[in-house]
């Protein structure tokens, strides 16, 4: 599940089965928010960001590729796992040492 933003707004996580309402106007979808965006490109268009107009009335249907995204944070959750163990294995050895040391 990959969380969507309308013009920087958190609208839902994929799949989103209905539509969602916007005024009339240009919107900006995409799966980033705002604030983790580059810094230097804060204001611009980001790669995965679709621009859009809604007219009233109108139902506009916009396909972002989220897969190789939802990908890409699994293996980011694992490798953050990964060295979490590691960190608190690191941690424990260094501990035990201590222990001889003063011991």
């Amino acid at each position: 599940m990959v969380p969507i933003y309308v013009d920087g707004v958190l609208v839902g996580h994929t799949p989103i089965e209905k539509p969602i309402p916007v005024l009339q106007g240009t919107h900006e979808v995409s799966h980033q928010p705002p604030s983790i965006r580059d810094p230097f490109i804060q204001y611009g268009k980001i790669k995965d960001m679709r621009q859009i107009y809604v007219f009233s009335g109108d139902t506009v249907n916009v396909f972002v590729n989220t897969d190789l995204l939802e990908k890409s944070l699994e293996n980011v959750k694992k490798e953050y796992r990964n060295t979490n163990y590691i960190g608190i294995g690191l941690s424990f050895i260094f501990l035990i040492q201590l222990w001889l040391l003063t011991g």
